[in-house]
């Protein structure tokens, strides 16, 4: 007997599994609808096919993007995969297959990096482990596949939890001087919206970004919390719905304000989840036919999702081993939920001299990056560095010779004074990306 028919009569251990197919039609629908726009708008041209250079990351510099046509292929075989997790069809292969593209395509390059992004893999991670097919798919009608009545709750949970983290660890990193005591960067994002309608004269006051800030700072902060609980989720759920629709509409930020949306309906019970789905399909009962439970090892998978989440709790903090303002020398920035923390502006410029000629001159990336590049490379040092070397090799290739390359940044954080990034007085070429503290990186003064 499987280990789901012994501990079904427990009960408080065991849920239905219409949870995990609700959830897993949700976050097809979203990818799908994500991928076509990607498509649509033209992006995988701007990002994947025009640069001449592209930003590895550190540890994936062997990873490449394909010449074209075949960056589009990758992301028509995006849109049929996540056609296939939403009907549940050929879903172990598709789920696996997409976390393995998508992530792909995620580390090609930091400079369109984003935290939706971040947080599709490690949900599409997590689903690959989970029997996410076990009813209302379309493996169940046309393979037989094997259908799951009740699944160990705790299945329910890992899915929550990587849906809290995003709000949680998102609160925390607000806890900074500039969010709380300043209200940056939100008075300047919310003073470029006074046009906005009915409530745009209200955007350019100070205690409207006050309030806001240390609105956004408790909502994060509780929010898994009161979605948990069955008193406070609806409530709670109507405040994340408004929410989210307000981000989207003021700062314009993509899928992410929808993707928090959806996601979060996983904390509510089964039973609204069954309701919906037998809504959606109560004409294809078939898609939900009772097969004996399969054997699976439930407890190397959460065996696995206890050392995941454990990895994800340290993340974020990675941060503070670096010291200083994470916001400037940006070092444990990424992978951390620093999610709408920061106005950064900057000014870069390369001092490149020939070491066999002594010729010098000055280069702006901008000649050799497209404009989300350029604008990326200004003010990450990681990137300055990665632009520094690139352009080292591509004199080195280019008949040119060996160069020193010196850059001069100067960026302002959060609207305070504009000071010195790097060190202008450090050949980049000279220094090697790691996890070590970069040292020519400036100290930040406020």
């Amino acid at each position: 007997m499987s280990l789901v028919n012994k501990t079904i009569r427990k009960g408080k251990e065991f849920a239905g599994s219409e949870s995990l197919a609700f959830f897993r039609i949700v976050f097809g629908l979203l990818l799908f609808v994500s991928e076509v726009r990607f498509i649509w708008k033209g992006w995988v041209t701007d990002f994947y096919v025009t640069p001449q250079f592209f930003f590895s990351f550190y540890g994936f510099e062997w990873v490449r993007p394909l010449p074209d046509p075949y960056m589009h292929w990758v992301f028509y075989a995006l849109v049929a995969l996540s056609l296939l997790i939403t009907f549940g069809l050929f879903y172990r292969f598709s789920i696996i297959a997409f976390f393995l593209v998508f992530t792909y395509v995620e580390l090609l390059d930091k400079s369109v990096y984003l935290n939706h992004y971040y947080q599709v893999s490690l949900l599409a991670l997590l689903m690959c482990l989970l029997p996410m097919n076990g009813s209302y798919s379309l493996d169940n009608y046309i393979i037989k596949s094997s259908r799951l009545d009740k699944i160990p709750y705790w299945m329910i949970w890992v899915l929550r939890v990587q849906v809290g983290i995003v709000y949680f660890f998102g609160g925390i990193a607000k806890l900074r001087y500039d969010w709380l005591f300043e209200a940056q960067p939100l008075r300047i994002w919310l003073s470029a919206n006074q046009n906005f309608p009915v409530i745009g004269s209200l955007l350019t006051e100070t205690w409207v970004a006050f309030s806001l800030s240390w609105f956004a700072l408790f909502f994060d902060l509780s929010a898994p919390f009161f979605l948990s609980f069955k008193r406070t989720r609806i409530y709670m759920y109507a405040v994340i719905v408004i929410f989210h629709l307000l981000t989207h509409f003021l700062f314009y930020i993509g899928m992410f304000p929808w993707m928090m949306i959806f996601t979060a309906l996983i904390f509510f019970p089964a039973k609204l989840h069954q309701k919906v789905l037998d809504f959606l399909f109560g004409r294809w009962k078939q898609l939900s036919i009772a097969i004996p439970a399969p054997n699976v090892s439930y407890y190397k998978t959460l065996a696995f999702s206890f050392l995941f989440f454990c990895f994800q709790l340290i993340m974020p903090f990675r941060s503070r081993l670096y010291g200083g303002n994470v916001l400037w020398h940006e070092q444990g920035f990424r992978f951390s939920w620093n999610i709408m923390l920061m106005e950064k502006n900057a000014s870069l410029e390369y001092e490149v001299k020939v070491k066999g000629t002594g010729k010098q001159f000055t280069v702006r990336p901008n000649k050799y990056l497209t404009r989300i590049q350029a604008r990326q490379c200004s003010f990450q040092p990681d990137m300055i560095l990665q632009f520094a070397h690139m352009l080292h090799q591509y004199y080195l290739d280019s008949g040119v010779g060996d160069t020193e390359i010196r850059a001069v940044c100067y960026a302002s954080v959060n609207g305070h004074e504009s000071n010195l990034l790097i060190n202008p007085d450090v050949d980049l070429t000279k220094e090697k990306d790691s996890f070590a503290p970069k040292t020519w990186i400036t100290d930040w003064k406020q």
